[in-house]
């Protein structure tokens, strides 16, 4: 890998997590903080909203009904899509955590010996294949 490729690893997989959690946690939190207690897992939901947005109409989709029962389905959308989401950013932050230590590890290794005899292992390989 090449230091720009590394920088991009790092900047989408930890970096852009990371901020877009941080930065819905920052705005959401005075939302669920009554009386100087933070309900966190109403948070925690909410904060996973955009993570599973995609998931959303995955099961159910509001066809054929009237206008209260497609309000309805959307609104379980939205809870599923919601829980889902949830689980989501948790992962994204424990791979945010993962990729931030590969990335150092990445950072180290960069010009070392055993670095450089990998890269002219895999580099001799593919001359070789398109030879054939």
């Amino acid at each position: 890998m090449t230091r720009r490729e590394i920088a991009k690893d790092f900047f989408t997989k930890t970096v852009l997590p990371v901020a877009i959690a941080g930065f819905l946690i920052a705005i959401l939190k005075p939302t669920f903080t009554h009386d100087g207690t933070t309900d966190y897992f109403s948070l925690w939901v909410v904060c996973g909203v955009p993570f599973g947005i995609r998931r959303m109409c995955v099961w159910l989709i509001p066809h054929n009904y009237d206008l209260g029962g497609t309000l309805g389905i959307w609104a379980i959308n939205f809870i599923i899509g919601a829980l889902i989401g949830s689980f989501i950013i948790i992962w994204r932050l424990a791979r945010a955590a993962w990729y931030l230590i590969l990335t150092v590890y990445r950072l180290l290794t960069y010009n070392s010996n055993s670095n450089r005899l990998a890269k002219n292992i895999v580099y001799s390989d593919t001359t070789e294949f398109e030879e054939k």
